[in-house]
């Protein structure tokens, strides 16, 4: 698969993604946010496991796992980050904008190389450190808010962040090693499933009746967002680093914001417009500029 094909199917996952915040607003009406989650990723899991048995029969993940420990550490703690990003995210979604959430599931755009520095003390380019900029002010200003962490909301979104960023890592390392998509896109969905499960029957205790108005809701986060969003992410990352990743999966917050101004009649503001724009920036000098370009304009803007 080519650079550019592989960033197709993440901006693909990212369309998805900002649209299905609607789903998961509106989808809390008649159950709470750990049954609005354990439902839609087990709807994902049905939906990714004919693939995944059809993968199964000429790459075993279960069988490289038994034989590498740290894989198969590596492949549960892609289900463990999954749950703690869905399910702070799904929860805030109770208390905040839209938009608000979608910025600040973004701020592990930041962290996605900050981790990666920690892990492998790679070098953090220029044009990253700018792209991180953008991206941060751009994010901030498609938020529309001056006081984000004064909510409980924008904090549970913050914290969640860190999770997502490292979801992003980890797919970067066990797409090296195994390239079983459909297998690890299940194996995350279950698990989400199963970590759902006690909150849901003990805390929330829903119905099964409750589930039925929000059944399109829990339909197109389930099967788009789970089934197909994140087998594409699974997909592409094997084909792209995880910087550049996060940078393009970003765009799930210019797609929120627009989604939730179509749909909820949430204002999108000249300033989120703005913001909007300057993501965009972000991802091209990440990802079109090559760094050459930023060493020949620090030799020749240097006194």
């Amino acid at each position: 698969m080519s650079r550019h094909t592989a960033h197709s199917l993440m901006l693909i996952a990212a369309l998805i993604w900002g649209t299905t915040f609607i789903a998961q607003t509106t989808g809390m009406e008649t159950i709470g946010p750990f049954g609005f989650t354990g439902a839609r990723y087990l709807i994902g899991a049905l939906a990714v496991l004919p693939f995944a048995l059809y993968e199964y029969r000429s790459c075993s993940l279960w069988q490289e796992m038994r034989k590498d420990n740290v894989l198969m550490l590596q492949a549960f703690g892609l289900g463990v980050m999954m749950f703690g990003g869905i399910s702070l995210q799904q929860t805030a979604l109770q208390y905040t904008l839209v938009a608000n959430a979608a910025f600040l599931t973004t701020l592990y755009v930041p962290a996605v190389p900050l981790l990666i520095w920690m892990i492998n003390r790679s070098v953090i380019t220029s044009s990253i450190w700018l792209a991180l900029g953008l991206c941060v002010g751009g994010s901030w200003m498609l938020s529309g808010s001056t006081s984000l962490l004064s909510q409980w909301g924008d904090f549970l979104v913050t914290i969640g962040a860190f999770f997502w960023a490292g979801h992003i890592v980890l797919i970067g390392i066990v797409t090296k090693k195994i390239k079983a998509p459909f297998q690890l896109a299940f194996l995350q969905s279950i698990l989400c499933v199963v970590f759902a499960a006690p909150p849901t029957l003990v805390i929330e205790a829903p119905l099964w009746t409750d589930f039925l108005p929000v059944f399109p809701e829990l339909v197109y986060a389930g099967l788009f967002s789970v089934g197909i969003a994140y087998t594409l992410q699974l997909v592409a990352q094997g084909y792209a680093s995880a910087t550049i990743a996060a940078f393009i999966l970003s765009l799930e917050s210019v797609f929120a914001a627009i989604s939730g101004w179509l749909f909820l009649s949430q204002t999108l503001t000249v300033s989120a417009m703005t913001g909007c724009a300057l993501i965009f920036a972000a991802i091209l000098i990440a990802d079109v500029l090559p760094p050459q370009w930023f060493k020949f304009w620090q030799k020749h803007s240097s006194p």
